[in-house]
């Protein structure tokens, strides 16, 4: 299995069990080289996630670039892979934000309307070497099952 990576992606994953490709990916960060257009992988700093959650222009372009992986590339399954642990969002520094609105709970919020309503798998895999471990397990699930669908065909 080769993982596509795509360009904008500052600081990549290395996956040490297999090679990794850059190339465009339009929604999300990783995928099956060849099945980029169908399926993806969202990695996730705190930050990122907590900037995502938080600001309303930014949470409503989170929502479209997840309608549009659904509607256009018609991705069943959306998983988000987090560099954190969930506690991790109860000692962030949100004094960055001058509403005071902004609060581990009300992330917590955000991040149930993303899970339930929006049926995200949101993953929090600790750090950089767990979300690589968590991204290739995600990834090669979706290569065995294509591997499944073109033997039955």
């Amino acid at each position: 299995m080769i993982i596509r990576c795509d360009t904008r992606e500052q600081n990549p994953l290395i996956f040490e069990p297999c090679r990794a490709v850059r190339g465009t990916i339009t929604t999300f960060d990783y995928a099956v080289e060849g099945d980029h257009h169908a399926f993806a992988v969202e990695r996730k700093s705190l930050s990122d996630l907590i900037q995502s959650l938080a600001m309303s222009r930014n949470f409503a372009r989170e929502l479209k670039k997840i309608r549009r992986a659904r509607s256009v590339h018609h991705m069943s399954r959306i998983f988000y892979v987090v560099e954190a642990n969930r506690e991790d969002i109860e000692h962030y520094d949100f004094s960055c934000f001058k509403r005071g609105r902004v609060t581990p709970q009300f992330i917590y919020r955000q991040l149930s309307i993303l899970e339930y309503i929006h049926d995200v798998h949101v993953i929090f895999s600790g750090d950089a070497l767990g979300a690589a471990r968590d991204v290739h397990r995600i990834l090669k699930r979706r290569a065995e099952d294509l591997k499944a669908q073109e033997a039955s065909s």
